[in-house]
């Protein structure tokens, strides 16, 4: 995949959703929606994995990290975010993801964005 946020022209007069589309809450999830929104605003790193093989720099090996699993949901969240076809995204696998690398996120209690 090559594209990237500049590269996204509709000259065919459909509804252009790029960077447009909505993020569903799924319960009490809008801290982590906003977040996900302000970092898809942050067009270097969208253009990052839009337009770039990012899985080639990710760490399988870090006993730490979740072996591209989290990374790797954050990139379909921001694919549908500015390449989806559809006018909202239910980010429910990158919930799921985040939530085995940090479970003071499980369930749908009240948080912050920080």
């Amino acid at each position: 995949n090559n594209a990237t946020v500049e590269g996204n022209g509709n000259n065919d007069g459909t509804r252009k959703l790029s960077g447009k589309v909505g993020l569903v809450n799924m319960g009490n999830t809008c801290f982590m929606n906003s977040s996900l929104q302000c970092l898809s605003n942050t067009i270097p790193l969208t253009d990052y994995f839009l337009g770039y093989d990012y899985r080639s720099e990710i760490n399988l090996d870090n006993f730490l990290g979740t072996k591209g699993a989290l990374v790797s949901s954050y990139a379909e969240v921001i694919k549908h975010l500015w390449l989806g076809s559809n006018p909202s995204f239910k980010p429910d696998e990158f919930k799921s993801n985040l939530e085995l690398f940090a479970p003071q996120f499980e369930g749908y209690e009240q948080q912050d964005a920080q």
